[in-house]
């Protein structure tokens, strides 16, 4: 199983100081300047396939702790490639909780895209992809949803931004809170590996076992306090002793 369409990837991912541009194969993002429907201003026409979404609500709590989006709970411009086609300069938001892709449209009103219709999208510096679970789910495949592609080489490594709304009884009012649980996925061959550790990525990595293990003692690499920044280094590694 592919990632859905193999979208974009049309950007150099860093982290840490890495930097790794998108293999050869994944088409990339238009130039903004000459594609027709570029712009976010043309996209609010009432015509619109972006606005054929259903309402959100933002369901909140007064009292709560965090919040339910990804990186910040204020709309933020970015770009979705949404039925075949990209839009730039979205106001977007992207909902842990619920997965879901939300817009901002008439300057205040909350709209979700239809998931299935939603290709690709970058917010920040991430770019995120819809991957679709084949009908037989097997061990070698991920749960269906949106992915952070944090590096595109020979292998990949994506992961599920995920929080977590929970409850607790504080000075004698409910309180909601959100936790955050970011899961990580290999992907090698045309099979996923969810990894978490050393030893996961070992297992996936069986045939530069004895060099990674040796990359990662000479780094130092520290997967409890630093989990994305190890998996990266590793990933990467093994990327670097296949040339």
């Amino acid at each position: 199983m592919k990632l859905l369409l193999l979208v974009l990837l049309l950007f150099s991912v860093t982290f840490h100081g890495w930097s790794q541009t998108a293999p050869s194969g994944y088409p990339t993002q238009p130039n903004q300047a000459s594609y027709p429907i570029s712009l976010y201003q043309q996209a609010t026409k009432s015509e619109s396939h972006l606005l054929n979404g259903p309402e959100y609500v933002d369901y909140r709590k007064v009292n709560r702790v965090g919040h339910q989006f990804f990186l910040q709970d204020q709309k933020a411009p970015g770009s979705v490639l949404y039925d075949g086609s990209w839009y730039h300069d979205v106001p977007m938001l992207h909902d842990l909780v619920l997965d879901e892709l939300v817009i901002v449209s008439n300057g205040f009103l909350l709209q979700k895209l239809i998931k299935e219709k939603v290709d690709a999208f970058m917010l920040g510096r991430h770019t995120f992809v819809r991957y679709t679970a084949p009908d037989s789910a097997s061990d070698h495949s991920m749960p269906t949803g949106f992915y952070d592609v944090l590096y595109a080489g020979n292998t990949q490594l994506l992961a599920k931004r995920i929080k977590l709304k929970t409850y607790a009884i504080e000075d004698m009012k409910e309180v909601e809170h959100y936790d955050e649980e970011d899961k990580f996925f290999v992907k090698k061959g045309d099979a996923y590996h969810q990894v978490s550790s050393g030893k996961s990525v070992y297992k996936v990595f069986g045939d530069q076992k004895k060099e990674l293990k040796k990359y990662a003692r000479a780094r130092k690499l520290n997967f409890r306090k630093a989990q994305k920044a190890a998996l990266l280094a590793l990933v990467m590694q093994y990327d670097a002793l296949q040339k």
